[in-house]
This record gives C-alpha cells, sequence and structure tokens, in this order.
C-alpha cells in the first residue's frame, strides 16, 4: 500500500496553506504557520521532489504553488499581489483605469521614484501597461478579469483590507 505523502500534520499544514496562498514564499510559510524554517525546508524539499508543489523565483523571492492548479498568468499576478505597494498599484488602478502617475503617487502616498520602480517592473511583467494620452501617459491593468478572479478567489490570504474592500466593489459592479 502507497504511503500518503501528506498523512504528516505540519506536511499538510504546508501544503494547504501553499495551496490556499498560492505564491507565498520561504519564510512567509514559517511566519503564517509558526513552524521553524529548517522544518519547512524539509517538507517543502519533499514536495518538490514528489512534483506536489512547484517553486519559482519571483524577483528575491522563490514562491510556491500547488501542482497543476494555477496558470502562469495568476503566477506572474500574484507574484505582485503578494507585495503591498504593487497590490495597491494594481487595485488601484483596477477601480481606476487610466489614472496617471500623479493621481497614483498622491492615493498611494509613496515617492514618485518607488511608485516608478514598482510601475516599470509591472510593465516589464506585463501585468500593467501605460498609453500616452497627448503627452500624459496613463496606466492600466493589462488583464482586468485575471486580476479580478484572482483577487477574489485568494481574497482571504492576503489579509487585506485593501483587497476586502475591492472584491465587496468589484462583485457589486459585475453582478
Amino acid at each position: 500500500m502507497k504511503e500518503d505523502p501528506l498523512q504528516l500534520d505540519t506536511r499538510r499544514r504546508i501544503f494547504d496553506l501553499i495551496e490556499n496562498s498560492p505564491g507565498v514564499h520561504f519564510r512567509e510559510v514559517s511566519r503564517r504557520l509558526d513552524i521553524p524554517m529548517g522544518v519547512v525546508e524539509y517538507h517543502i524539499n519533499y514536495m518538490l521532489k514528489r512534483d506536489m508543489i512547484v517553486a519559482r523565483m519571483e524577483g528575491r523571492y522563490k514562491r510556491y504553488y500547488t501542482e497543476g492548479k494555477i496558470g502562469s498568468k495568476e503566477k506572474r499576478v500574484l507574484a505582485f499581489l503578494r507585495k503591498d505597494v504593487p497590490r495597491a498599484i494594481i487595485v488601484f488602478l483596477m477601480l481606476n483605469p487610466g489614472a496617471r502617475h500623479r493621481d497614483l503617487k498622491a492615493e498611494l502616498g509613496i515617492s514618485g521614484s518607488t511608485l516608478s520602480f514598482h510601475l516599470k517592473k509591472m510593465m516589464k511583467k506585463e501585468v500593467l501597461n501605460e498609453e500616452d494620452d497627448s503627452g500624459t501617459k496613463k496606466f492600466y491593468v493589462v488583464d482586468p478579469d485575471t486580476v479580478s478572479k484572482t483577487l477574489i478567489i485568494y481574497k482571504k490570504s492576503f489579509m487585506d483590507d485593501l483587497v476586502d474592500s475591492f472584491t465587496d466593489t468589484w462583485m457589486d459592479m459585475e453582478f
């Protein structure tokens, strides 16, 4: 009889967190579950070797996903949604498509250089795009359907009032 790879409670908890919060990174798994990093590393390596989960480098972080459960578009979006400033930019643009740099800067209360840094990264990964409207650059989410579905499906994993507010507003607009 074949052994269930998720029979161990610790491994099951790690797998469930990755499944319910795709795109979590190593330290976040350890922190959220209050499990020592060495134990997390052992179980993640076990699941990687058995193709139960996959790892993907996103910037400085290795992010984890359950195998075959989420597509590449969603992974690309989730990599940014897992970070506070990019998530705030994306949510603002979902509700205010065509916002200008100064609109974003004023709304988010961040420096222009910080905002530009994040915008460039998200445009490079094709999460956002910019359009020139008579000399004024306006920003848009490339695939609002994927972003909205991802935010709604994984709402609980963000633990963010901004996401809660967005999903409530979006659901009201859609239905």
